[in-house]
């Protein structure tokens, strides 16, 4: 007898397999973390741009953050004041700027898949990735 095609346990073991690869496949992408990392990018990518327009501010000021008579770039709505003032063409979400000690501007935000901050420090003119431990007392970590 000439037998063409398959049969039915044939198929229901392809598909099984097939299943279990994919499976597999799902698993090893794992794509809730690739989604956390690709929104701590744009988290840190935010705390660039506002980094960039808080010094921007302060080469406008003169060499200084705020004070009177100034464009105050270095609290908590700072970054409404850069938007207003033409430093930022968008407000982000998330990104807080802090001033600290020593007449100096902080700007960070939370990192979903790691939990910790991406800080930008205007004293070294860097950013890095840091604890909450290692956050000034005076920032406050509502991002």
């Amino acid at each position: 007898m000439n037998k063409k095609g398959f049969t039915l346990i044939e198929l229901l073991v392809v598909i099984a397999v097939l299943g279990i690869l994919a499976s597999v496949v799902l698993v090893a992408i794992n794509p809730t973390k690739r989604m956390q990392e690709a929104r701590g990018a744009g988290k840190k990518n935010d705390v660039g741009q506002v980094a960039l327009a808080v010094e921007a501010c302060y080469t406008k000021n003169e060499g200084v953050y705020g004070g009177t008579g100034k464009i105050d770039c270095s609290d908590e709505s700072a970054t409404g004041a850069l938007y207003t003032n033409g430093f930022l063409k968008r407000v982000p979400s998330g990104v807080t700027v802090c001033d600290i000690a020593g007449g100096e501007v902080m700007v960070y935000a939370t990192l979903e898949a790691t939990g910790n901050y991406w800080v930008y420090l205007s004293s070294t003119g860097a950013s890095s990735e840091t604890t909450t431990a290692t956050l000034p007392a005076t920032c406050t970590a509502g991002s």
